[in-house]
């Protein structure tokens, strides 16, 4: 028996696209004014180095973008009575499950770690 998708999925979808479009504004908007209120002083506060660890964290998470890219399935998938064989999106679909996993039990483990810490 085949799936048939449900009458909403057309308003789910565009409301998807909706909250993507104005997630990435927000972030564009806030990284830009970061940046420009940065200031030489902002670089080691509580002697954490700051900027350091802010590039670490961005340089992990795209090299967990790359590799949860190049680990991810292309194997071919049957949506709506369709095989669906794009390999690209069929990666990219792997990509996007498999980073917000990884950040999901790594905030997990980050508030273990600082309960225990404190």
């Amino acid at each position: 028996m085949p799936f048939v998708s449900p009458i909403v999925a057309d308003i789910m979808l565009w409301l998807m696209y909706v909250a993507v479009v104005a997630a990435v504004a927000v972030t564009l908007v806030s990284m830009v004014r970061t940046l420009r209120l940065r200031t030489k002083d902002d670089e080691v506060v509580n002697g954490v180095p700051r900027t350091r660890l802010a590039w670490l964290v961005i340089g992990s998470f795209l090299l967990c973008l790359v590799l949860t890219f190049l680990f991810g399935s292309s194997e071919p998938v049957r949506t709506n009575g369709v095989l669906f064989v794009d390999r690209f999106w069929l990666k990219a679909a792997d990509m996007f499950i498999y980073t917000s996993l990884i950040l999901i039990i790594g905030c997990f483990a980050g508030v273990i770690l600082s309960r225990f810490r404190n």
